[in-house]
């Protein structure tokens, strides 16, 4: 399809190709909250109606259509319009995951249209291969119909798991544990960032560590790679991020290296670049000028990646912040401008 985009009342559809808008939905003053599954195949506004009440209405994604409108308790938000607070991803078919910091309880599925928990997860999972005396949910989210809960262990040992629950009955599917060895008081235990590549691979970082890769659907380890892996392509090979040798690395599934392209200068190191079929987006800033850059870099060419012109689209706040996504006949740029007041555009790179 392309890109759905949130506004503060609603969606609006893009086509990736052309950036032609696809269909909207926007309920003004009435919007309250807005869901989005990470693969976007499940869409709704909660929204506020002056006669009708609050409602819950779902979207079909490729057409904007109303597949249902369901009337709801009571809206989430007391105030007018959509914000980052009043907007959720951990949900998925109706059902949205929450998790309270103070793992009380450690972590719950919500029905979207009741507000009613289908099941609750009072206490973070015990350590099983660990021989660790408390343990602590540290991240909540849904990949499909598998939620993820990562956790850490501590005491005696320290460690971490990750493990797969069933979206509607909170079944653990599947477990990994890791151990650190015994704790020491005076160091924090590594701390992990879980970043979903596609819908089926996450990528489990740590800051200095190795890039764990895990089949969500079976808790398979697809692999482990030294540097910061950026993508699984569709013929599984695996695109990897080296920042200290410069480097970009297309490998298979054992490590044998396939493709390198080295990291143009000037490269952002604070975002990860989009990892497509045919080679790498990036984007950064030219140090004599501040003047943001973004270039294409194709597998197997030894040449100087192309720079893609992004000058009409008035890139010049230093104190902006842009990223790029990929998307179905695209890579989005976002870019925010510094400041509440602060523009926000989006540009498409076919």
């Amino acid at each position: 399809m392309g890109i759905v985009v949130l506004l503060d009342d609603g969606f609006v559809a893009l086509a990736g190709d052309t950036g032609e808008e696809l269909w909207q939905y926007r309920v003004g003053d009435n919007a309250r909250a807005a869901y989005a599954s990470h693969a976007g195949d499940y869409l709704a506004v909660e929204t506020e109606g002056s006669e009708t009440g609050p409602s819950l209405v779902e979207l079909d994604p490729s057409t904007g259509e109303v597949l249902q409108e369901i009337a709801i308790e009571e809206s989430s938000s007391g105030d007018s319009g959509i914000d980052a607070g009043a907007f959720s991803r951990n949900v998925a078919h109706g059902v949205r995951i929450a998790r309270d910091p103070f793992d009380d309880p450690a972590l719950r599925a919500v029905a979207l249209d009741t507000g009613e928990n289908l099941w609750v997860q009072q206490e973070p999972p015990e350590c099983t291969t660990i021989e660790a005396t408390n343990s602590d949910t540290t991240v909540g989210m849904v990949m499909g119909d598998i939620v993820l809960e990562g956790y850490s262990c501590a005491g005696g040992d320290d460690g971490a798991g990750l493990l797969g629950r069933d979206l509607t009955s909170g079944e653990e599917l599947w477990r990994f544990e890791e151990g650190f060895g015994s704790s020491d008081p005076e160091l924090n235990a590594p701390e992990r960032r879980y970043d979903p590549l596609t819908d089926q691979y996450l990528a489990v970082r740590t800051q200095s560590g190795a890039t764990r890769v895990f089949d969500v659907a079976t808790g398979e380890v697809f692999g482990e790679w030294d540097g910061a892996v950026i993508g699984v392509l569709e013929d599984e090979s695996v695109v990897i991020q080296f920042g200290e040798d410069s480097e970009y690395q297309r490998t298979d599934r054992s490590g044998t290296v396939l493709e390198a392209l080295s990291m143009p200068h000037g490269t952002s190191r604070t975002e990860y670049p989009v990892a497509l079929e045919g080679g790498v987006v990036g984007h950064g800033s030219d140090t004599r000028d501040s003047e943001a850059r973004v270039w294409f870099h194709a597998w197997g060419n030894d040449a100087e990646p192309t720079n893609i012109d992004v000058s009409d689209a008035g890139l010049e706040d230093d104190e902006a912040v842009l990223s790029a996504t990929a998307a179905p006949g695209a890579v989005v740029l976002s870019y925010s401008e510094d400041g509440t007041e602060g523009r926000e555009v989006l540009l498409g790179l076919i």
